[in-house]
């Protein structure tokens, strides 16, 4: 907001002082989703949580299905909001990767919930111990991500953009190598 605010004093100022018609143009728009082509090729971006704390959340085992819900306005990491999106609600779990593979996460959202909303559909976030992170895409009823591991415990964060308590399931599996 501060950035938009920012942007129109400067356009404001600029027409005001001057005798030239200004065009619109679009405006920029900084995006912190990670592009894919700066991952790694083991599939984890080049952010981190900072001040990550591992081994917090309902426990989850490689190979089950969860049913669960993301309740409206839930945190589940230390300043989420500053850090991820002002609007994220997350829900979130630990799995324990007792050898070296591939952690596969699967969203599924219950689109007929109250409240759901496709373009509110968030996304599943995998973090390593050390809180460096990989998510999913988002907006969709269905999501997929998936990141090698090393032995060690894993949060998996169910992140909402909805304004809403939404249903999801979650299957979390291991691949060895």
């Amino acid at each position: 907001m501060r950035l938009l605010f920012g942007w129109l004093v400067v356009v404001l100022a600029s027409g005001c002082s001057s005798n030239l018609a200004l065009s619109p143009t679009a405006p920029s728009i900084q995006s912190t989703a990670t592009p894919l082509a700066a991952r790694d090729p083991e599939g984890w971006s080049p952010w981190f949580f900072p001040g990550w704390q591992p081994g917090i959340g309902e426990p989850l085992t490689p190979g089950t299905t969860v049913d669960a819900i993301v309740q409206g306005g839930e945190q589940c990491v230390a300043d989420l909001r500053r850090v991820w999106d002002a609007g994220a609600s997350c829900k979130r779990l630990v799995v324990s990767v007792p050898s070296t593979g591939t952690l596969e996460a699967f969203l599924q959202w219950d689109a007929s919930a109250p409240g759901f909303y496709a373009s509110l559909a968030g996304d599943v976030v995998l973090v390593k111990p050390d809180g460096q992170f990989a998510d999913s895409d988002w907006q969709q009823t269905e999501v997929h991500i998936s990141a090698s591991v090393q032995p060690g415990e894993y949060g998996v964060l169910v992140m909402s953009y909805a304004d809403a308590s939404l249903p999801f399931r979650l299957t979390v599996d291991l691949r060895p190598n």
